[in-house]
């Protein structure tokens, strides 16, 4: 219940009549000689003004590789400028500057700087590609991932092993998107084949090490065929332990699949991904048999068998993750689905965004379920956790119900929050980890801003899905989710090498494409193909 802490930097200047004086700031880490070289190569004024012109026409460049104009200006002006400056921030920092930590954690948090490229391949892909490669490189030989990266000390193929009870069993999957995502943004095949080290013996292409995380997620399976949750499973409050299962990497599981499948098909890789089909199969027929609580999909099995997240249990009778994951990770798109998003609403609603569960755990022991240990409505035991509310508005435009979208997208967007700034308490420009939840009397107080990947997520979920403009292997996707008052959007974007303006006009639904035209041509479907595009592009788009 603790509030934040707050730094400042103080200079102490007297001043004559007239007279002015400047002051440069320098934050930098190095030895003390490299400080005296940038207090020298700073002391003239000009060169801090060049210098800060440089930095800021690479901002300039990052956060202008997509721009919308909605006419919402809350949404237009966290998009363009403050979202995507989140993202990268977050990526180039990851967690370890987090006061979480206090410090902690001095390297790279494996699964959330996984999840950190899904922004930073639009807005800087080369820096994307080389953080890919580092984290790839901090997989293990047999699929797991180390917990921890740290750059300044990783050593590629001598790392020694990760214990199996430190074992994370969502950590691998997530490289499955960000792969998948990069490649088709950047058109780089060729990555796909690149070697690799793993983290402590041998080596494997891009493709392989995705395999290898597949394989390992399988090796590592309960009594109803489902994922185990090993030592986490993104929820580090649930412990379900090396026989327990974890729904939700039964959905990410089967969407590494699926993309695994896609990506061999794409490559002229048939073997491959007849290997990936029948998994994929067995993968649903497990989900199918053992998850679906009549209303919702429950969330795991504890190592004695016991449902965690069905209708049956006193507390945590419903999360919000595999709510999402069921839709997102394309296992049910239709009845279930909806039902599934339409019980989040009624159960984990607010005006601040959906709870993570509930109702909060009170009772339950702290060794499966540690979120015991939280105050009832913060955090795990039942809080706003920030980082599924984007899920949450990726499933619904997926299911093509964009007033739910919009609804939830409003409820946790900070530059939304303004107007209750004294509830929020959190800069509006940024994400932050959680918000108190109901049952907190500090319920809408925002808590951890910065370092999450809330910020990640979001700007995927408003660029690709509310606004529909994603990356496909052979060009743009066009496929955005409106809400009916949305009439006219404009929405710049560079892929690339090339320039998009693609003006959106909305119809009766806000849900699929009616006309595509490129450059006055009418295409078919929703895919603006690079093949047919030019150096600048005028992309117009009809809705249903």
């Amino acid at each position: 219940m603790g509030d934040n802490a707050c730094g400042s930097l103080h200079a102490d200047l007297e001043l004559a009549a007239g007279e002015t004086r400047s002051v440069t700031v320098l934050l930098g880490v190095g030895r003390r000689a490299a400080g005296a070289a940038a207090r020298a190569r700073f002391a003239a004024p000009g060169a801090v003004a060049a210098a800060l012109a440089e930095v800021t026409a690479r901002w300039h460049a990052n956060l202008g590789a997509l721009t919308a104009a909605s006419g919402d200006p809350l949404f237009d002006s966290f998009l363009n400028v403050w979202n995507p400056y989140n993202c990268l921030i977050t990526c180039a920092w990851s967690r370890a500057a987090s006061l979480v930590y206090n410090g902690e954690r001095d390297g790279l948090g494996y699964r959330d700087s996984v999840q950190d490229l899904l922004a930073a391949a639009l807005l800087d892909p080369e820096q994307a590609r080389g953080r890919m490669t580092l984290l790839l490189s901090g997989q293990e030989s047999r699929g797991n991932a180390m917990p921890v990266v740290a750059p300044f000390r990783h050593r590629p193929g001598h790392e020694k092993p990760t214990d199996l009870h430190r074992i994370r069993s969502d950590d691998g999957l997530w490289l499955h998107q960000a792969v998948l995502n990069w490649v088709q943004e950047t058109g780089d095949l060729a990555y796909l084949d690149r070697e690799v080290p793993f983290a402590d013996t041998g080596s494997a292409t891009v493709l392989g090490h995705l395999r290898r995380a597949i394989e390992f997620t399988r090796a590592h399976r309960g009594a109803h065929g489902l994922p185990c949750g090993l030592d986490a499973d993104w929820n580090d409050c649930l412990r379900m332990g090396h026989e327990g299962e974890s729904v939700f990497v039964a959905f990410q599981l089967r969407q590494a699949l699926a993309i695994y499948r896609d990506i061999c098909l794409r490559l002229g890789r048939a073997g491959e991904a007849t290997w990936a089909s029948p998994l994929l199969a067995e993968t649903d027929a497990a989900i199918a048999r053992h998850c679906w609580d009549g209303g919702w999909f429950v969330r795991a099995f504890s190592e004695a068998g016991d449902v965690i997240g069905a209708s049956s249990c006193r507390e945590g009778s419903i999360f919000l993750n595999p709510q999402c994951w069921a839709v997102i990770s394309g296992y049910d798109r239709g009845e279930r689905g909806r039902a599934a998003m339409d019980a989040a609403h009624r159960l984990l609603g607010s005006d601040h965004g959906l709870h993570l569960c509930a109702p909060p755990f009170a009772t339950v022991p702290c060794k499966e379920i540690r979120a015991v240990l939280f105050a009832p409505g913060t955090k795990e035991n039942g809080g706003i956790f920030s980082q599924p509310q984007p899920w949450a508005v990726i499933a619904e435009c997926l299911l093509g119900r964009p007033e739910h979208a919009w609804r939830i997208w409003r409820a946790f967007s900070p530059a939304h929050a303004n107007d209750h700034a004294e509830v929020r308490q959190v800069e509006p420009y940024v994400h932050c980890q959680s918000v108190h939840g109901r049952p907190s009397r500090r319920h809408g107080n925002g808590r951890l801003p910065w370092l999450t990947g809330t910020a990640t997520w979001a700007y995927v979920a408003a660029t690709q899905h509310l606004l529909g403009v994603s990356p496909d292997w052979d060009g743009l996707r066009i496929s955005p989710c409106l809400e009916p008052a949305q009439r006219r959007l404009t929405v710049r974007r560079r892929f690339r090498g090339r320039d998009f303006e693609i003006r959106i006009v909305n119809g009766a639904t806000g849900v699929g494409v009616a006309e595509l035209k490129l450059n006055g041509s009418v295409l078919p479907g929703d895919l603006v193909p690079l093949a047919a595009s030019e150096a600048s592009n005028l992309v117009e788009v009809r809705l249903n």
